[in-house]
């Protein structure tokens, strides 16, 4: 346990990949932890889970109303909102600018970038008189080195990055801090069937990401904001 046992955190898309190692990360430091989710069988992955800590609420990130009623709850269940954890994202495989449709487009600007500008809204509402609040957004290597084929999603990544900045110098100096992690290819196991070919020792590990995350959430780390932490691995 840390100093960080008793602080309340809402971790969006904590039943994905990357999301799941962060909630039983931050759970192992003490940290009482709502998770969003869309299905009921997504809930499976915390099954072996210490759950005393751990509220599931459903949410759909992408909704305002939605979003709202996430934070209502995670606070009405936890009595406080220190840290706001936003893995949700989506990837759209490597296409022509001129290939790209409208819904794929749409659909990138909103599961990755709505998605943490609404959830980043809402948690500086709810922390406007706190003097201790994290933001940590996940944006991604290619939305910092973008490369042909990866417009949409390298886009909404972006501004993923831009947005953390933002947000960052508007609440410079009130003891709320707002950063991004970067990384290239997560290793879970979806990258690895999909990429059977590739070096999966060169990939970022999750549970480094959940260390950095730890970091960030650290007084330690009081000082950083407005960042994106490349975690590039091997790559």
């Amino acid at each position: 346990m840390t100093h960080l046992a008793g602080k309340g955190a809402i971790v969006t898309g904590g039943t994905g990949a990357l999301g799941t190692v962060v909630v039983r990360r931050l759970l192992d430091e003490g940290i009482k932890v709502s998770v969003s989710y869309r299905r009921v069988d997504e809930l499976e992955v915390f099954q072996d889970s210490n759950q005393r800590n751990l509220t599931p609420i459903q949410c759909d990130v992408t909704v305002e109303s939605q979003v709202q009623r996430l934070f209502d709850e995670a606070f009405h269940a936890m009595g406080r909102i220190d840290i706001v954890v936003n893995t949700v994202g989506g990837f759209l495989p490597r296409k022509s600018i001129t290939d790209v449709t409208v819904d794929e487009w749409d659909h990138m600007m909103s599961v990755n970038l709505k998605s943490t500008f609404l959830c980043t809204r809402e948690a500086l509402r709810r922390m406007e008189n706190q003097t201790y609040g994290r933001i940590i957004n996940i944006s991604a290597m290619v939305g910092l080195n973008p490369s042909p084929g990866r417009a949409p999603y390298a886009i909404s990544k972006s501004g993923v990055s831009l947005l953390t900045a933002i947000t960052a110098q508007e609440r410079k100096g009130s003891g709320i801090t707002v950063n991004a992690i970067a990384p290239s290819i997560i290793d879970t196991r979806a990258n690895r069937k999909s990429m059977p070919e590739e070096d999966f020792s060169r990939w970022v590990k999750p549970e480094n990401i959940a260390d950095i995350v730890c970091y960030l959430c650290s007084e330690a780390a009081a000082d950083v904001t407005g960042t994106t932490i490349k975690a590039f691995g091997g790559l």
